[in-house]
């Protein structure tokens, strides 16, 4: 099983990318189901968080037959950036669901966080907290976090959280449908390697 979970940011700065952003995501869930059409010996799952000082879970650990499409309705950008919680709900939350299966080498969980702006809202996570969560996760092998962000600092914050550089990204928000590509393109590479019997680390096509 390969488990895919997206920390899309909807702040009030997202504003001006709402088509680039539905169409991109809308377009990665029809490669993820390309996917397993490719490679049927695999199973996907796919879950979305969505947030901005509210963390929304969209989407949980879905099969790629019952997954849904963002629409103007489901993604409206307004508010601050409670980051490190939509992080940490995300990991906890699926962590607990596929711990066993993790453990047992039956599973393996991709995380790819997608932002435009800075932490200032989070009230339960914390830097340390984050940073030790996906240390320890990463170091199980079996988990794999990536960090898009489309400030000048994007490799900084991710080296806060503790994000491999390989895995880290900035982006400009006028090419945000190329970054969602991106993502789509390491993902195939990902879904390639691990049917080869490979648990790749690095994960973005730079």
């Amino acid at each position: 099983n390969t488990y895919y979970q997206l920390i899309l940011d909807r702040s009030g700065s997202m504003t001006d990318c709402i088509s680039e952003t539905i169409s991109g995501f809308n377009e990665q869930l029809q490669m993820i189901q390309d996917l397993q059409r490719r490679f049927p010996e695999q199973h996907f799952y796919v879950s979305l968080t969505i947030f901005n000082h509210v963390i929304e879970h969209t989407m949980s650990m879905c099969s790629t037959g019952k997954v849904k499409p963002l629409t103007v309705k489901t993604y409206v950008p307004d508010g601050s950036t409670a980051l490190l919680d939509a992080v940490g709900e995300s990991v906890v939350s699926l962590k607990a669901k596929i711990d066993d299966q993790i453990k047992n080498d039956e599973a393996t969980a991709v995380v790819v966080i997608l932002t435009d702006g800075h932490e200032n809202a989070s009230r339960i996570f914390d830097w340390h907290a984050i940073r030790r969560m996906i240390t320890e996760l990463e170091a199980a092998g079996n988990w794999t976090f990536s960090f898009l962000g489309a400030t000048r600092d994007a490799l900084e914050t991710a080296t806060q959280m503790n994000i491999r550089q390989q895995n880290a990204a900035s982006f400009e928000k006028n090419e945000l449908r190329k970054t969602f590509r991106n993502v789509n393109e390491s993902l195939d590479s990902y879904a390639r390697l691990k049917n080869t019997g490979e648990k790749p680390r690095d994960f973005l096509k730079k």
